[in-house]
């Protein structure tokens, strides 16, 4: 799909429905979308290591539409990290898109790996959202989701599979950063509305003048 270029997307590579959803990010308690124009989605498909459907060209509402469908996993794959019912709306998003472009699921070169093939006419970027709602279905519907995960580090977000039980962070960089984070709040607390309406005693302002 294009020469590959990880230097933005180097996470990507677990699950196609993790990379999916994972085309938004959470930073200082905001959510922040990594696909704000169709070049964006365009790079993105150009990197992605799954199989997908060949797309030549992105149109701003094939992007808004792709949005629509990853914010539906995205709500589909926080509640199954936690473990809760999943919600009817995102579910019958993700199912209409998988009816509407006829995803096929085969077998792969590898035991465990499987091949979503989009029946004709559905091509382009309709075929890569089919595809990718396709996977939400595939990985959601495991009987063993106790892997799946959040990562809870600044400027992270995002959901990946832990390699052991007690891993908190999908990568180091984001271990170290939170490290980082947690050693920069407990030796420097936040200002408080009380710190900054607080007005220097006479000590503080005139250090060094006390008399002899």
């Amino acid at each position: 799909m294009g020469t590959t270029d990880w230097s933005h997307w180097g996470w990507l590579g677990d699950h196609l429905a993790l990379d999916f959803a994972n085309t938004v990010r959470v930073e200082d308690g905001r959510r922040v979308d990594l696909l704000n124009a169709p070049a964006d989605l365009h790079r993105w498909l150009s990197v992605e290591p799954a199989p997908l459907p060949m797309v030549e060209a992105v149109s701003p509402t094939e992007l808004a539409d792709f949005r629509v469908v990853r914010d539906a996993a995205l709500a589909v794959l926080h509640a199954a990290a936690a473990e809760n019912t999943l919600p009817p709306g995102p579910v019958g998003v993700i199912n209409d898109r998988v009816r509407h472009t006829g995803i096929t699921r085969l077998l792969g070169s590898a035991p465990g790996a499987a091949v979503h093939e989009a029946a004709d006419p559905a091509t382009g970027v309709v075929a890569v959202v089919g595809v990718c709602a396709a996977a939400v279905v595939d990985l959601v519907a495991r009987e063993d989701l106790a892997n799946l995960a959040v990562c809870h580090a600044p400027g992270c977000g995002q959901f990946f599979h832990r390699g052991r039980p007690n891993q908190r962070w999908c990568s180091p960089g984001c271990g170290n950063r939170a490290r980082v984070d947690r050693h920069r709040h407990r030796h420097h607390p936040p200002e408080t509305a009380l710190d900054r309406t607080r007005t220097p005693g006479p000590r503080s302002a005139g250090q060094g003048t006390s008399g002899g």
